[in-house]
């Protein structure tokens, strides 16, 4: 069965394309988004490295974290991903995922869901952000993505807004499963309401509610499954683990098809070990 990866990346080219070489069979399609701010040498290191015919670029947002340009960055690479004729499953994924299976089998699990999405979803609000009035505060207060030279976005609190007409938010996790008609109905989302697309451009960490919003308040609802194929830990604090060889058994025993995140500069072991012991490479 086709499947299109849809990957963020900002840097650790090598890893980026040893995530493109684990995942290659000749039912796959990769679009890399690469951060318009990355550094000139990691481009040319991906030129090089992923110079392969099923390798497609995206148009380059620069990506500022907690805001609103992963979100566009994500629809750039919808926009691609339709432009080429979107295959059953877009798989989203970031430069720091692995997969903990074999790419076969991964197309297998995706081939017995057909016109299925599976995201991570939960209503706002939700105890899961519950040290963020449920997830509210994220979208109740206007979010400056960029303030002078700084790269995290910034709340004014005294901005409270009103949640766009007609839709209920949700929110989950950014790291999701797009049906071929998922795909097309968050692009017709992002035009028939550009005033939610305004909207979002104030919302905080938004493509953790931008996606699922527009999915749960669509005729496709029923057809997104409440789940994350992504085994991710969250030690406290804004960002995710990096895990490191001494976290294999968890990673192992996870059930997921892919994990997030590693950092070859940190700990290459745990990869190694990965190909040898799930995914039977070298």
């Amino acid at each position: 069965m086709a499947v299109a990866y849809l990957i963020r990346a900002h840097h650790r080219p090598e890893q980026l394309v040893r995530l493109v070489e684990r995942l290659a069979t000749p039912n796959a399609s990769f679009f890399v988004h690469l951060d318009g701010r990355a550094d000139e040498l990691v481009r040319e290191a991906l030129m090089i490295g992923l110079a392969r015919h099923d390798v497609h670029w995206v148009p380059r947002v620069d990506v500022y974290y907690s805001g609103f340009s992963p979100v566009r960055a994500v629809v750039a690479g919808l926009e691609e991903i339709e432009r080429a004729g979107a295959p059953p499953h877009t798989v989203l994924l970031s430069g720091q995922c692995y997969p903990l299976r074999p790419a076969p089998a991964i197309e297998a699990f995706l081939a017995e869901r057909p016109g299925q999405s599976l995201a991570e979803h939960f209503h706002l609000p939700s105890e899961r952000w519950a040290e963020q009035e449920g997830g509210l505060k994220r979208i109740r207060y206007r979010h400056f993505e960029r303030f002078r030279f700084r790269t995290k976005t910034l709340s004014v609190p005294l901005l409270r807004r009103a949640f766009p007409a007609g839709l209920e938010p949700w929110g989950g996790s950014a790291w999701s499963v797009l049906s071929d008609d998922a795909v097309k109905a968050v692009l017709a989302f992002r035009d028939e309401r550009p005033d939610v697309w305004r909207f979002f451009r104030g919302v905080k960490s938004a493509d953790e509610i931008f996606f699922q919003t527009a999915l749960l308040n669509s005729p496709l609802r029923d057809h997104v499954a409440n789940e994350t194929l992504h085994y991710i830990e969250w030690p406290g604090g804004s960002h995710p683990r990096t895990f490191t060889s001494a976290d294999f058994d968890r990673i192992a025993a996870s059930g997921k098809l892919f994990a997030r995140k590693f950092d070859v500069a940190r700990d290459v072991e745990i990869l190694d070990r990965i190909d040898r012991e799930l995914l039977g490479e070298g």
